[in-house]
């Protein structure tokens, strides 16, 4: 049975669920909308009202009564500070964003590194950090397994190890959630499109480096014990791991994409398999899909769909992690 401060941080949520769609609604609508009685309804704003989080203006009525107050979330209220690094084709860069309440991209900046260390992390967020102080809290997204906030296999060596987590919690003294970059991206996805009931895989291949995936289990997102569900790169190829980055580049990578699609249907069984990467090409699905049809009967097949761009679904991932954690939290 839930105590009472749990639900009342599970009721918050729900109006908070309703106002982050830009929604602008009187008591009586949030209370039919959500489920709530108007008195709770009534108690909850009030309290989000006087915090700053939601915003209660007054709409003239045409009718005779009192006018009626119109609730909104204050965009003004806090920001959301969101960090990605890459390696793509040797280039090393860090990604900033800073997103509204309602996910509204307030800021984006993109800054290459010769070395891409923690103090570099660091400096892009003391920037964004500056220019908006509401920050609430940091989202940080790697290409590694993110573990217990400590980043382990990295495409980047001078991250490896590095508790990143940790760090930047000491230093700015803000909540700091650290996950890999494919599991923000495919909770992005799945949000995004409003697919609830079905199993979301997505395939990363960048090239020169390990290959992830990550998948989306009707709502659950699949991280495993260490949070690395997903990490293809560690299947056996029959090669050794060095000969097997070697071998992803076009188009001697492709028998390698075609191994793991066949490993992921058969064991996850997903709806749709999306495709990402500059490996990887619209034209190349056809024939990866026949490959997987030499072992797979054509009815247990996901849709293949290729995904040039990803960065929106990322940025919605993170958005939607942090609203998660805020409604856990709060």
């Amino acid at each position: 049975m839930k105590d009472s401060a749990a639900i009342k941080r599970a009721n918050k949520a729900r109006i908070r669920a309703l106002l982050r769609t830009g929604a602008s609604c009187t008591k009586q609508q949030i209370a039919q909308r959500t489920g709530l009685s108007v008195a709770s309804c009534n108690t909850y704003l009030n309290e989000m009202e006087t915090a700053g989080e939601v915003l209660g203006r007054k709409h003239e009525r045409h009718e005779v009564g009192r006018n009626a107050a119109f609730y909104t979330l204050n965009e003004e209220y806090e920001s959301i500070l969101c960090l990605f690094f890459s390696l793509l084709q040797g280039v090393r860069s860090v990604t900033t964003l800073v997103l509204s309440p309602t996910g509204r991209l307030r800021l984006r900046q993109e800054r290459t590194f010769p070395c891409l260390d923690a103090a570099a992390v660091e400096q892009q967020a003391a920037a964004a950090l500056e220019q908006f102080p509401n920050i609430s809290r940091i989202m940080v997204g790697t290409p590694s397994i993110a573990e217990k906030g400590v980043i382990r296999h990295s495409d980047l060596p001078e991250l490896e190890e590095v508790p990143l987590k940790a760090l930047l919690e000491a230093r700015f003294h803000r909540p700091v959630f650290l996950a890999n970059d494919m599991h923000y991206k495919v909770y992005g996805y799945y949000r995004q499109k409003q697919v609830e009931e079905e199993i979301i895989t997505l395939v990363n291949y960048p090239a020169g480096v390990l290959p992830g995936t990550a998948t989306v289990h009707k709502g659950m997102l699949l991280t495993g014990q260490n949070l690395f569900a997903g990490m293809v790169g560690f299947l056996d190829y029959g090669i050794p791991r060095a000969e097997q980055i070697q071998q992803l580049q076009r188009p001697t990578a492709e028998p390698l994409v075609i191994q793991a699609a066949i490993a992921l249907i058969s064991i996850l069984n997903p709806h749709r398999l999306l495709f990402t990467g500059d490996l990887l090409r619209a034209e190349d699905l056809p024939r990866i899909r026949a490959a997987c049809l030499r072992c797979i009967p054509e009815e247990y097949l996901p849709d293949f769909v290729f995904l040039p761009h990803t960065e929106e679904y990322y940025r919605w991932g993170m958005y939607w992690t942090a609203m998660d954690r805020k409604d856990e939290e709060e």
